[in-house]
C-alpha cells in the first residue's frame, strides 16, 4: 500500500509541475463504471473526473468515485448490499485523435471482509489500474464532447494472493473468468474492468477566442 501512496504523490507532483509550465485546457468528465444486473444482484456506479489537458495530449487530474452493489439469495431470501467510494488521481495520454493509454490510482472504501479470518480487513484499499482504449472527440450541434472507452487491469489486485488477501472493492466489475482445468465449475476472475466516460470542455471556447484576438 505504501507504494500506491507514493505513486499518488508522484502523480500529484507531476500534475502541479505541468500545470505551472503549460497552458492547459480544462474538462469535466462523467464516467459510467461497468454495471451488472441479474436476479441474484448487481452493481452500478460511476465517477467524476476533473481533467487538465496539455496541447500535447496529456490529460490528468483528480477523480472521485461512488458505486453501490447488492445481492440476493433467491432460495433463502437473504440479501446484502453495500457502497464503495473514494478518490484518487488519473493520467491519460491521448494520441492519433482516437486512442489513449493511462494509469488510474485510487483509494476506495472496502466493504468486503478478509478471505483469511486471521487477517484484519482493510477499511481502505488501493486500486492501481493500467489500461488503454478509444478516446475520440465528437461534435454534437457544434459542441465538442469526448468519448472514452477503456479496458483497465488492476495491477495491485493482480499481484495479491487470493487465499490470504481481502477482495478488491471493485471485484463485482470483473468480467473475464479463467476456468479451472480440473473443475470447470470453479475458476477465478481476472482483475479487468471497462470504463466509459464523457468529457466536456470547460474553457476551450474562451481559449480559442483569445487565440483569435492574438492573431489580429
Amino acid at each position: 500500500m505504501k507504494s500506491i501512496k507514493n505513486g499518488l504523490l508522484l502523480l500529484l507532483s507531476l500534475f502541479l509541475f505541468n500545470s505551472a509550465k503549460t497552458q492547459l485546457n480544462y474538462e469535466i468528465g462523467a464516467e459510467v463504471t461497468a454495471a451488472s444486473f441479474s436476479t441474484f444482484g448487481g452493481s452500478a456506479g460511476g465517477g467524476v473526473k476533473f481533467s487538465m489537458v496539455t496541447e500535447g495530449g496529456l490529460a490528468f487530474g483528480p477523480s472521485f468515485r461512488y458505486q453501490h452493489f447488492w445481492s440476493k439469495n433467491n432460495y433463502t431470501g437473504v440479501g446484502n448490499s453495500g457502497s464503495i467510494y473514494g478518490g484518487g488521481l488519473f493520467l491519460h495520454y491521448r494520441f492519433y485523435e482516437w486512442f489513449f493509454v493511462g494509469a488510474e490510482l485510487e483509494m476506495l472504501k472496502n466493504p468486503f471482509g478478509s478471505v483469511n479470518q486471521g487477517v484484519r480487513p482493510e477499511k481502505w484499499t488501493p486500486t492501481a489500474f493500467l489500461g488503454l482504449g478509444m478516446s475520440k472527440e465528437f461534435l454534437i450541434n457544434e459542441f465538442p464532447i469526448r468519448l472514452n472507452v477503456g479496458i483497465l487491469y488492476d495491477v495491485y489486485d493482480g499481484v495479491r494472493e487470493d487465499l490470504n488477501s481481502q477482495p478488491s472493492p471493485l471485484r463485482n466489475d470483473y468480467f473475464i473468468k479463467l476456468a479451472d482445468p480440473i473443475n470447470p465449475n470453479l475458476g477465478r476472475y481476472l482483475p479487468i474492468i471497462y470504463r466509459i466516460a464523457l468529457f466536456i470542455p470547460l474553457n476551450r471556447k474562451k481559449a480559442e477566442k483569445e487565440n483569435e484576438e492574438e492573431d489580429y
